[in-house]
């Protein structure tokens, strides 16, 4: 028999694709916010994984005594999705909710490949064909426990079916798919409304220069393909701390020869620049 799936949603949006509408609320929705968690900034992923997390406990408020183990499964080969930090705050949530119980915990789903394709610009069978594509295997025992699914919006449901499936086969206890945003019928309809939303702020690689060097910005896998796609990523680099610069690095060559042959120019300017403050740290050292 396989888990029952109980669905949690934060903002159920309705309107049209440039002006979402808040079903709960009946106002916009907060599309900037939205559009700074997805490329890595860190108060708006916190604010909207409080949300989130506020919103399971509200229809699901067994979560805070349940005995049964708890697990946020999230997929990635190397460089993490904005989800595994919406995941992330959304545990602390949990976890300080159920007091001194067994706390929550995020966990990987091992993806064996990142293809160079944009979701939120791409039909519904090409997500299906990249989705095919893709082996997902998870590196931790799930048998009998509670699995919360997190994700950012609710398009055409591909990507959580995927995951239902792995983990159903896997002898999954119960499952919550949690989303921060749905589309109603008509909205989903519109092609343009995923990339509406992720780009409704972030238009380009330097609107997180502000996040970035107030060091509330963490990589994500959207941000690194946006990077290296970018005409301009030397740019974006040279203003980037060391540190950042020396990450983006290593989770670009940690993804894979084949990866990075997509994305010629910006690797090339990913590595310069890498080299750069490498060279520049052992001249410092030696001085």
């Amino acid at each position: 028999m396989k888990a029952p799936v109980t669905r949690v949603v934060a903002h159920p949006l309705t309107g049209a694709a440039m002006h979402p509408i808040d079903g709960n609320l009946g106002t916009p929705f907060d599309t900037a916010t939205y559009s700074l968690m997805k490329h890595g900034d860190l108060p708006s992923i916190r604010d909207l994984g409080n949300e989130l997390a506020n919103a399971l406990l509200k229809d699901c408020p067994w979560l805070s005594t349940t005995g049964s183990p708890i697990v946020l499964p999230v997929a990635y080969l190397v460089a993490k999705p904005a989800c595994f930090y919406l995941a992330s705050a959304v545990c602390d949530v949990l976890n300080e909710a159920r007091g001194e119980r067994a706390p929550a915990r995020v966990i990987h789903v091992h993806k064996d490949s990142v293809t160079h394709i944009d979701y939120a610009a791409s039909s519904a069978q090409d997500r299906r064909n990249d989705l095919a594509s893709i082996g997902f295997r998870l590196t931790d025992p799930v048998r009998d426990a509670i699995a919360i699914v997190i994700d950012d919006v609710r398009v055409t449901g591909l990507a959580e079916q995927v995951m239902v499936d792995l983990l159903q086969d896997n002898g999954i206890g119960q499952i919550v798919t949690a989303y921060v945003a749905t589309c109603d019928e008509q909205l989903a309809a519109d092609p343009s409304v995923e990339s509406a939303l992720n780009h409704a702020v972030v238009r380009s690689i330097h609107d997180m220069l502000p996040s970035v060097q107030r060091g509330d910005f963490v990589p994500t896998i959207r941000f690194l393909k946006r990077l290296l796609a970018d005409p301009d990523a030397a740019g974006f680099l040279a203003a980037c701390p060391a540190e950042l610069v020396q990450r983006f690095r290593a989770d670009a060559e940690a993804t894979g020869e084949r990866f990075l042959a997509g994305y010629p120019a910006g690797t090339a300017a990913l590595f310069a620049e890498s080299d750069l403050r490498s060279s520049a740290t052992r001249e410092g050292v030696g001085q």
